[in-house]
């Protein structure tokens, strides 16, 4: 009977093999080298990614693209950077939000998303064939049941963030108004 990795004792070695962390960046691995053998050195993987969310929701922010695609923040602004600088995005004062900046697709990354579209899908449809097809939506649920944790988890922490900064900023002003009161203070 096979065991699960709960029921290894500590001391024994710690296999790639029966890691499911290890296993999924492999998998990983796999999606961004069939998305690159079909696609090319136009556009990888993540950049895909984010083009594809940018199209399916205009106007974004970068904060609103972490959420949909889960890239990290600073990989993201680099992205944007790079992808502004290509032609690829727009970025304008968001309307919604002064602090931030709303993302839209340039017209050539239009048509590079257009182009690498047909070769993202033969890339998840080369995935899904090395599975039995028995096996296929079982996988994809798992995948999103994945995703969809992360999401939550990624939600929590920026909910626990904005609490922390606002704490931060009472303090803050708090200890302002505290100087400023001492301040005010006659002498005697």
């Amino acid at each position: 009977m096979a065991r699960s990795m709960s029921d290894l004792p500590e001391s024994e070695a710690y296999r790639l093999a029966t890691s499911p962390s290890h296993l999924l960046h492999r998998a990983e691995q796999l999606a961004a080298d069939r998305f690159t053998q079909l696609v090319g050195d136009s556009v990888t993987l993540r950049q895909f990614a984010v083009l594809a969310a940018i199209a399916e929701s205009p106007g974004l922010s970068q904060s609103d693209l972490v959420r949909a695609t889960g890239v990290d923040r600073s990989t993201m602004a680099d992205m944007m950077n790079r992808m502004e600088t290509r032609g690829w995005i727009t970025r304008v004062a968001s309307t919604l939000d002064a602090r931030a900046r709303s993302v839209r697709l340039a017209s050539s990354g239009v048509t590079l998303l257009a182009a690498a579209t047909h070769h993202a899908r033969a890339a998840d449809a080369a995935i899904l064939d090395a599975l039995p097809k028995t096996k296929r939506r079982a996988f994809l649920n798992t995948l999103t049941k994945l995703a969809k944790i992360s999401d939550e988890a990624a939600a929590k922490a920026d909910r626990e963030e904005r609490k922390k900064a606002k704490r931060t900023r009472k303090e803050r002003a708090k200890k302002k108004d505290d100087k400023a009161s001492t301040a005010r203070k006659p002498r005697r």
